[in-house]
């Protein structure tokens, strides 16, 4: 009788092969599974100037880009063409002065960008008019009630259709971050408003949880004054907390509730500080484009902020 070598092939049992399949479907699910996830949140920043996206949320944008999940994109309604005195100063006309403004306040902000790691190409600047986006205002009930100019109105609706553009198809939820309707900066509420009418057609359209972040850069005065912002001079504090105590508290206009949101940044103080510097403009002043009367201690006082606060809602 002829012996069968133990090196001899035997036919696999039925069995063994569909455990090995098995085995490997689970293998290639494990494989999917570390892939990296794609974006499942977008954050759309809604700025009034050049500078304001690091004094609102310069360490909360930092982290959003690395965090893996989110997307992030920038609008501008103005680019600080206001920041120089009136006048043509050195160039030809006052228009040449200011085109030369902006073009330098937008490569600051482009600057910035790269501090925080977030690709230039993901900004949008409209150029409305810097300081002339409000008619006229008054305090009513506590809050500011604005009448828009004509360019203020064509901000709020423009960006009510640009910003649910700018949100990917894949997104699970958007949080939008702006100034706050109660800042003593006329073009800050206007981008609240206009924050605030993408973010609805954001919910309205996509039926996406929608959060709207919002924070005061300039405080009103205890009594009114002619023109914005005299505040500066006394908010915010030096230090590192944002001193919720310093906002005016007046009959007029009694201080805000305190910030839904206090969060720790104080291990991103230097990247706060270096996106900051960035805006030179507006630390050291350019005396070629008569930007004469720069706000150094202001600024100097929101880099030493180891907090970034917000009012919530929730649309």
């Amino acid at each position: 009788m002829r012996t069968v070598s133990r090196l001899q092939r035997r036919p696999f049992p039925p069995i063994l092969i569909a455990a090995l399949l098995a085995a490997l479907a689970v293998g290639c699910g494990n494989d999917s599974q570390d892939r990296p996830r794609p974006a499942t949140r977008s954050l759309v920043l809604v700025a009034p100037h050049p500078d304001d996206e690091t004094i609102l949320a310069g360490a909360t944008l930092f982290r959003a880009a690395r965090d893996g999940r989110t997307t992030i994109q920038a609008i501008y309604l103005t680019s600080g063409d206001a920041s120089g005195l009136p006048g043509s100063c050195f160039e030809p006309s006052e228009e040449e002065k200011k085109r030369k403004i902006v073009e330098l306040r937008e490569e600051e902000t482009r600057a910035v960008w790269d501090v925080l790691g977030v690709d230039p190409s993901r900004l949008h600047f409209l150029r409305y008019p810097d300081t002339r986006l409000v008619e006229s205002s008054e305090l009513s009930g506590g809050r500011r009630v604005d009448v828009l100019s004509e360019a203020g109105e064509q901000a709020v609706a423009e960006i009510s259709q640009l910003l649910p553009d700018l949100v990917p198809e894949e997104a699970e939820e958007l949080v939008v971050i702006t100034s706050s309707f109660w800042d003593a900066h006329g073009d800050h509420r206007t981008a609240y408003r206009a924050a605030r009418a993408g973010a609805e057609a954001v919910r309205n359209e996509r039926g996406i949880p929608v959060t709207l972040l919002h924070s005061i850069v300039h405080d009103e005065m205890p009594f009114e004054v002619p023109f914005c912002c005299m505040g500066d001079l006394f908010w915010p504090r030096p230090g590192p907390q944002d001193d919720y105590g310093a906002l005016t508290d007046s009959p007029a206009r009694p201080r805000p509730p305190f910030w839904d949101r206090v969060d720790d940044v104080s291990d991103l103080a230097t990247v706060r500080t270096q996106a900051l510097l960035q805006h030179d403009s507006q630390i050291n002043g350019r005396p070629d484009l008569c930007i004469l009367f720069p706000m150094k201690r202001f600024m100097e006082n929101w880099t030493e902020k180891a907090q970034e606060v917000f009012h919530e809602e929730e649309l």
